[in-house]
C-alpha cells in the first residue's frame, strides 16, 4: 500500500505538476486540518485520506496549469477548493475566496494561518453583495449552472476576464454558446474513473 505522500507524487507527476517537497507538506498539512474541522462541521462528504487526496486535492490541482490569470476569484469556495491548491501552486496569484457560510469561512482563515499563505483573502458573504474588486478570472466547482455564475459575477469581472466552471458534465448553457467566447478542457484527474470537465467563457 502507497502512503499518501507517494500517491500525491504519483498524481502530480501524472498531471505534469513540479514535485515540491514544501507543496506536499502544506498538502498534508491541510488534509490533517481539513479531518480534524469536519469532525465538528460538516465542510466534506469525503473523510477518507486518499478520497480528499483524489476528489479534493488531485481534482483541484488538475485545473492549475489551464489558469494563467494571476487575480483570481473563488465563488463558493467552500473549503478552499480550488482556490487554496491555486495559490499554493502559484505565489504570484492572488487568490480571493468568498462564501456565504461563516464556519466555513473561518476554517478556510485558519488553514491560510496554518499553512502562511499570504495571497490568498477570505470574505465571508455572498457573492452578489460584493462589489469592491474586478478580477480577470472567476472560478466555481460545483456551482451549477454557467450563466447564473456569470450573472451573479459580471460586476466583478475585468474586461478581459474569463470565467472558469469545473464540471463533472459536459453541460453547456445555449446563451452562453451563442454570446460568448468559450472552450472546454478535458481534465484528467488521477486515480479518479469520472469524467471532469473545465469550462472557460471569455468576457466579451
Amino acid at each position: 500500500m502507497h502512503s499518501i505522500e507517494e500517491k500525491l507524487i504519483v498524481g502530480m507527476k501524472e498531471i505534469d505538476i513540479k514535485i515540491d517537497k514544501k507543496l506536499i507538506d502544506k498538502l498534508l498539512i491541510y488534509m490533517n486540518i481539513l479531518k480534524k474541522w469536519n469532525k465538528k462541521i460538516n465542510l466534506t462528504a469525503v473523510t477518507n485520506d486518499f478520497d480528499i487526496v483524489k476528489h479534493h486535492f488531485f481534482d483541484s490541482l488538475a485545473v492549475t496549469k489551464f489558469i494563467e490569470q494571476k487575480k483570481i476569484l473563488d465563488v463558493g469556495s467552500g473549503a478552499g477548493f480550488p482556490g487554496i491548491i491555486l495559490a499554493l501552486c502559484d505565489a504570484t496569484r492572488q487568490v480571493t475566496l468568498v462564501d456565504k457560510v461563516g464556519k466555513k469561512v473561518a476554517f478556510t482563515k485558519q488553514i491560510c494561518l496554518e499553512l502562511n499563505l499570504k495571497n490568498v483573502s477570505v470574505i465571508h458573504s455572498r457573492v452578489e453583495e460584493i462589489s469592491t474588486n474586478k478580477y480577470d478570472a472567476i472560478i466555481a466547482r460545483a456551482f451549477g449552472d454557467m450563466s447564473l455564475l456569470m450573472s451573479l459575477t459580471q460586476n466583478l469581472i475585468s474586461d478581459k476576464g474569463v470565467w472558469y466552471g469545473m464540471k463533472s458534465k459536459k453541460l453547456m448553457d445555449e446563451d452562453i454558446i451563442n454570446k460568448n467566447i468559450y472552450k472546454i478542457f478535458d481534465i484528467k484527474v488521477p486515480f479518479l474513473d469520472a469524467e471532469r470537465y473545465l469550462i472557460k467563457v471569455s468576457n466579451t
